[in-house]
């Protein structure tokens, strides 16, 4: 009849519900890691969650790890997606560690994926987040070293460096302050608070790559 479309061949359909499985099983499995850890998350649980059965995971991803693998690998490409692309290299890294404080305030499992790889990391083994976390580091490497070229920055830290401090100080901000302020009512994605961290952390990173008063004013 005319305008009506032909309803998708199973095989397309058995794709898509494929994916939303696979997105769900992601979704679970983010929020078991960050609050177990990889060793403790189990994967009944996860596929308790998700409603099917615990060998219906492998059906999509091979085993523990390259499902913790995809986590890692889903966390990181939402933080990518919100890095900015437009302004000068001052603009680019302010914009870009408020973005990181939104990100991580949205969604409160990245913190703790972030401090529980930390814990286990071991000289000389690289760990997943070492490899998904590449594109980020590159990204602000990059920035800087333009803006080093620029006149732009005058950093008193290496790149390497000035990416653990901001990381680090955003991620254990809202791992760990609610239980170092105990007697104080904290919650580190109240609104003002989250004014309040943007604040410190775009005043540290400006003392620690040089930007002057005149480098932070926007370019008409």
């Amino acid at each position: 009849m005319p305008g009506r479309h032909p309803a998708p061949a199973p095989s397309a359909r058995r794709r898509s519900s494929g994916l939303r499985t696979r997105a769900a099983i992601v979704a679970a499995a983010e929020r078991h890691f960050a609050e177990r850890g990889f060793e403790a998350a189990r994967l009944e649980d996860i596929a308790a969650e998700v409603g099917i059965r615990r060998a219906a995971i492998f059906y999509h991803f091979g085993d523990k790890q390259e499902l913790y693998d995809a986590v890692l690998d889903a966390v990181f490409a939402e933080g990518m997606a919100s890095m900015p692309t437009r302004g000068s290299v001052v603009e680019r890294i302010e914009a870009s560690l408020t973005g990181w404080i939104d990100f991580v305030a949205r969604r409160p499992t990245v913190a703790r994926l972030i401090l529980r790889e930390a814990a286990n990391a071991k000289p000389g083994q690289p760990s997943p987040l070492q490899r998904t976390g590449r594109e980020p580091i590159e990204w602000y490497r990059k920035v800087i070293e333009e803006g080093i070229a620029s006149g732009e920055l005058r950093p008193l830290v290496d790149p390497y460096r000035f990416i653990s401090l901001m990381g680090a100080t955003t991620v254990f901000h809202f791992a760990a302050m609610p239980w170092l302020t105990p007697d104080v009512p904290f919650d580190p994605r109240d609104g003002a608070e989250l004014e309040k961290h943007k604040h410190e952390i775009l005043a540290v990173a400006r003392a620690m790559l040089g930007i002057g008063p005149r480098s932070r004013a926007r370019r008409p």
